[in-house]
Protein backbone atom coordinates (compact mmCIF):
# COMPACT_ATOMS: atom_id res chain seq x y z
CA UNK A 1 0.00 0.00 0.00
CA UNK A 2 1.47 3.14 -1.07
CA UNK A 3 2.03 6.42 1.29
CA UNK A 4 -0.68 8.01 -0.84
CA UNK A 5 -3.24 5.26 -0.64
CA UNK A 6 -3.42 4.89 3.11
CA UNK A 7 -3.80 8.82 3.82
CA UNK A 8 -6.98 8.52 1.63
CA UNK A 9 -8.26 5.62 4.00
CA UNK A 10 -7.51 7.35 7.03
CA UNK A 11 -9.39 10.34 5.24
CA UNK A 12 -12.14 8.14 4.43
CA UNK A 13 -12.85 6.77 7.37
CA UNK A 14 -12.64 10.05 8.90
CA UNK A 15 -9.43 9.30 11.52
CA UNK A 16 -7.32 12.07 10.79
CA UNK A 17 -7.74 13.73 14.28
CA UNK A 18 -8.45 10.17 16.29
CA UNK A 19 -5.07 8.92 15.02
CA UNK A 20 -3.72 12.66 15.76
CA UNK A 21 -4.92 12.00 19.17
CA UNK A 22 -3.51 8.30 19.24
CA UNK A 23 0.42 9.06 18.24
CA UNK A 24 0.67 12.31 20.40
CA UNK A 25 -1.13 9.86 23.25
CA UNK A 26 1.54 7.51 22.86
CA UNK A 27 4.26 9.92 22.92
CA UNK A 28 3.04 11.48 25.83
CA UNK A 29 2.29 7.96 27.37
CA UNK A 30 5.84 6.42 26.56
CA UNK A 31 7.57 9.47 28.61
CA UNK A 32 5.28 10.51 31.34
CA UNK A 33 1.40 9.97 30.68
CA UNK A 34 0.19 7.56 32.70
CA UNK A 35 -2.51 6.17 31.08
CA UNK A 36 -1.91 3.97 27.78
CA UNK A 37 -2.45 4.70 24.87
CA UNK A 38 -4.83 1.60 24.20
CA UNK A 39 -7.37 3.71 25.25
CA UNK A 40 -7.77 5.86 22.37
CA UNK A 41 -7.29 3.21 20.23
CA UNK A 42 -9.75 1.03 21.79
CA UNK A 43 -12.22 4.02 21.19
CA UNK A 44 -11.08 4.04 17.04
CA UNK A 45 -11.95 0.23 17.35
CA UNK A 46 -15.11 0.82 18.77
CA UNK A 47 -16.20 3.62 16.43
CA UNK A 48 -15.04 2.23 13.47
CA UNK A 49 -13.76 -1.34 13.47
CA UNK A 50 -10.85 -3.05 13.53
CA UNK A 51 -8.59 -2.48 10.40
CA UNK A 52 -9.29 1.66 11.95
CA UNK A 53 -8.38 0.16 15.03
CA UNK A 54 -5.07 -1.52 14.05
CA UNK A 55 -3.83 1.32 12.38
CA UNK A 56 -4.34 3.45 15.31
CA UNK A 57 -1.99 0.47 17.00
CA UNK A 58 0.51 0.77 14.75
CA UNK A 59 0.28 4.73 14.92
CA UNK A 60 0.52 4.10 18.91
CA UNK A 61 3.54 1.72 18.30
CA UNK A 62 5.86 4.21 16.07
CA UNK A 63 4.92 7.36 18.03
CA UNK A 64 6.01 5.99 21.24
CA UNK A 65 9.78 6.66 19.80
CA UNK A 66 8.96 10.10 20.33
CA UNK A 67 8.38 9.25 24.19
CA UNK A 68 10.99 6.57 24.41
CA UNK A 69 13.19 9.40 22.59
CA UNK A 70 12.36 11.94 25.48
CA UNK A 71 13.23 9.69 28.38
CA UNK A 72 16.36 8.19 27.13
CA UNK A 73 17.81 11.71 26.84
CA UNK A 74 16.68 12.59 29.97
CA UNK A 75 17.60 9.58 31.71
CA UNK A 76 20.97 10.10 30.74
CA UNK A 77 21.75 13.74 31.03
CA UNK A 78 19.58 13.85 34.56
CA UNK A 79 18.90 9.91 36.09
CA UNK A 80 18.37 11.10 39.92
CA UNK A 81 15.37 13.97 38.74
CA UNK A 82 13.90 11.31 35.88
CA UNK A 83 14.10 8.74 38.16
CA UNK A 84 12.59 11.16 41.06
CA UNK A 85 9.91 12.32 38.61
CA UNK A 86 8.92 8.83 37.39
CA UNK A 87 8.17 7.15 41.11
CA UNK A 88 6.05 10.29 41.57
CA UNK A 89 4.10 9.14 38.98
CA UNK A 90 0.49 7.55 39.44
CA UNK A 91 1.21 3.19 40.03
CA UNK A 92 5.26 3.89 40.46
CA UNK A 93 7.20 3.26 42.96
CA UNK A 94 11.14 2.76 43.79
CA UNK A 95 10.26 -0.81 43.65
CA UNK A 96 8.41 -1.06 40.45
CA UNK A 97 11.63 1.45 38.92
CA UNK A 98 13.59 -1.19 40.24
CA UNK A 99 11.99 -3.77 38.11
CA UNK A 100 12.02 -1.76 35.05
CA UNK A 101 15.37 -1.80 35.28
CA UNK A 102 15.69 -5.29 36.00
CA UNK A 103 13.60 -6.21 33.03
CA UNK A 104 15.70 -3.86 30.55
CA UNK A 105 18.67 -5.74 31.77
CA UNK A 106 17.52 -9.19 31.17
CA UNK A 107 16.83 -8.65 27.13
CA UNK A 108 14.28 -7.77 24.26
CA UNK A 109 12.44 -10.70 25.28
CA UNK A 110 11.69 -9.49 28.81
CA UNK A 111 10.99 -5.91 27.32
CA UNK A 112 8.15 -7.76 24.93
CA UNK A 113 6.79 -9.73 28.29
CA UNK A 114 7.04 -6.81 30.46
CA UNK A 115 3.64 -4.78 27.93
CA UNK A 116 1.52 -7.71 28.90
CA UNK A 117 2.28 -6.85 33.02
CA UNK A 118 1.82 -3.24 34.12
CA UNK A 119 5.28 -2.61 34.16
CA UNK A 120 5.22 1.21 32.47
CA UNK A 121 8.11 0.69 29.65
CA UNK A 122 9.11 4.47 30.56
CA UNK A 123 10.83 2.48 33.35
CA UNK A 124 12.73 0.71 31.04
CA UNK A 125 13.40 3.39 28.99
CA UNK A 126 14.72 5.59 31.87
CA UNK A 127 17.28 2.27 32.75
CA UNK A 128 18.29 2.66 29.02
CA UNK A 129 19.09 5.84 29.15
CA UNK A 130 20.66 5.64 32.30
CA UNK A 131 22.78 3.46 30.31
CA UNK A 132 23.34 4.66 26.81
CA UNK A 133 21.01 2.23 25.17
CA UNK A 134 19.81 4.41 22.65
CA UNK A 135 19.30 1.35 20.62
CA UNK A 136 15.54 0.95 22.16
CA UNK A 137 14.14 4.14 20.65
CA UNK A 138 14.67 1.62 17.77
CA UNK A 139 12.64 -1.47 19.51
CA UNK A 140 10.08 0.31 21.03
CA UNK A 141 7.38 0.28 18.17
CA UNK A 142 8.25 -3.39 18.12
CA UNK A 143 7.90 -4.12 21.78
CA UNK A 144 5.06 -2.36 22.13
CA UNK A 145 3.20 -3.49 19.18
CA UNK A 146 1.82 -6.79 20.32
CA UNK A 147 -0.10 -5.51 22.76
CA UNK A 148 -1.23 -2.44 20.88
CA UNK A 149 -2.84 -4.88 18.42
CA UNK A 150 -4.26 -7.42 20.72
CA UNK A 151 -5.84 -4.96 22.69
CA UNK A 152 -7.19 -3.24 19.42
CA UNK A 153 -8.67 -6.32 17.72
CA UNK A 154 -10.14 -7.94 21.40
CA UNK A 155 -12.07 -4.55 21.41
CA UNK A 156 -13.27 -4.40 17.77
CA UNK A 157 -14.30 -8.31 18.48
CA UNK A 158 -16.41 -7.48 21.40
CA UNK A 159 -18.04 -4.33 19.44
CA UNK A 160 -19.16 -5.96 16.28
CA UNK A 161 -20.30 -8.90 18.51
CA UNK A 162 -22.26 -5.89 20.59
CA UNK A 163 -23.17 -4.02 17.37
CA UNK A 164 -26.61 -5.56 16.78
CA UNK A 165 -27.50 -5.29 20.82
CA UNK A 166 -26.38 -1.48 21.35
CA UNK A 167 -25.56 1.54 19.23
CA UNK A 168 -22.40 2.98 19.23
CA UNK A 169 -22.69 5.83 22.13
CA UNK A 170 -24.04 2.83 24.15
CA UNK A 171 -20.80 1.05 23.10
CA UNK A 172 -18.30 3.66 23.80
CA UNK A 173 -20.22 3.98 27.31
CA UNK A 174 -19.25 0.75 28.02
CA UNK A 175 -15.87 1.23 26.86
CA UNK A 176 -15.61 4.00 28.70
CA UNK A 177 -16.48 2.21 31.99
CA UNK A 178 -14.60 -0.72 31.43
CA UNK A 179 -11.56 1.97 31.51
CA UNK A 180 -12.33 3.76 34.36
CA UNK A 181 -12.94 -0.10 36.35
CA UNK A 182 -9.53 -1.32 34.87
CA UNK A 183 -7.72 1.82 36.43
CA UNK A 184 -9.76 1.62 39.46
CA UNK A 185 -8.49 -1.84 40.48
CA UNK A 186 -5.05 -0.80 38.47
CA UNK A 187 -4.26 1.77 40.64
CA UNK A 188 -5.82 0.13 43.96
CA UNK A 189 -2.98 -2.62 43.37
CA UNK A 190 -0.13 -0.94 42.24
CA UNK A 191 2.34 0.93 44.13
CA UNK A 192 2.03 4.76 45.04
Amino acid sequence: MSIAALLFFIRALGLTVPLTIVAGWSAAEAAIFFLVADVPSSWIAVRSGAKAALLAALVAAVASIVGTIAVLVWASRDPIGAGAVMTALPGIDAQLLTRGADIYRHGALDMLAASFTGVPFKLIALEAGKQGGYGLALLAPFLRLPRFVLVALFVAGVARMLQGHMDVRRRLMLLTALWVAFYAFYFSVMPG
